[in-house]
């Protein structure tokens, strides 16, 4: 396997990205891997690792890089929780949508990397995300996987709610008892999707936590991630090739 740390010229700076892919002959599809509100660190560059050895040209931004690189967060720590809420608040959809538009025009200078429709792995904040860029970006995105995705709850364009231009096929990866994706935020966002006939598979865990997808705390429920993981697995193989 391949792996560099690249920083990506955008037009609000530069972001620090992760990037693996396999070896051997390429160019490999191209495949976000989009952070949750935590912020980057080993756990995450491990499952980009592991979607590239996958067979994908994999990419793991830094969304906080505005704020510079103390904006990870620290589990446990005091004060912690409210700097997280702060810097989820400080991203806008608009502002990931120009992030993720920058990294696919890097992609698309590198060999490495296929042309074509790009996927979204997407944790807790990132799921959401995934939505909002399938939304803004249109035909460009393929697939996306939206995993314990946080959703707003009263706002009237939450990405739940706004996926009429959406192309990409969805797999959303549900914990039955999540504070920030209810029942009836599920539901709506079923509806909508069915009016709009955007294939999709909605799967709900049963018994995993917010938060059961990533590895390193004590939320991650390895039995719901793995299944998780083969429903992805299945969606980037049939979307990407």
């Amino acid at each position: 396997m391949n792996e560099r740390r690249v920083e990506i010229t955008a037009e609000d700076g530069r972001i620090p990205t992760f990037v693996a892919w396999p070896d051997g002959e390429g160019p490999f599809p191209v495949a976000l891997v989009l952070m949750d509100g935590m912020g980057i660190r080993e756990e995450l560059r491990d499952l980009t690792r592991r979607l590239s050895s996958s067979g994908y040209y994999a990419m793991l931004p830094d969304l906080y890089y505005r704020l510079g690189a103390a904006s990870t967060i620290e589990s446990g720590k005091s004060g912690e929780w409210d700097r997280m809420v702060s810097l989820i608040k400080s991203l806008s959809d608009e502002m990931v949508i120009r992030d993720v538009e920058a990294l696919l025009e890097y992609a698309d200078a590198d060999p490495a990397a296929a042309d074509g429709a790009a996927g979204i792995l997407g944790f807790c904040m990132g799921g959401r995300l995934a939505l909002a860029l399938c939304q803004g970006l249109g035909r460009r995105i393929a697939a996306a996987a939206a995993i314990h995705p946080g959703l707003e709850k009263d706002a009237d364009d939450s990405a739940h709610r706004d996926l009429d231009r959406v192309s990409a096929e969805l797999y959303l990866a549900i914990a039955d008892q999540d504070p920030w994706c209810s029942p009836e935020q599920v539901s709506e966002m079923e509806k909508v999707l069915v009016d709009a006939g955007v294939p999709h598979e909605i799967e709900f865990h049963p018994g995993a936590p917010h938060g059961f997808g990533v590895p390193g705390s004590g939320r991650y429920d390895e039995r719901a991630a793995e299944r998780a993981w083969k429903r992805v697995e299945a969606l980037f193989s049939k979307t990407l090739g």
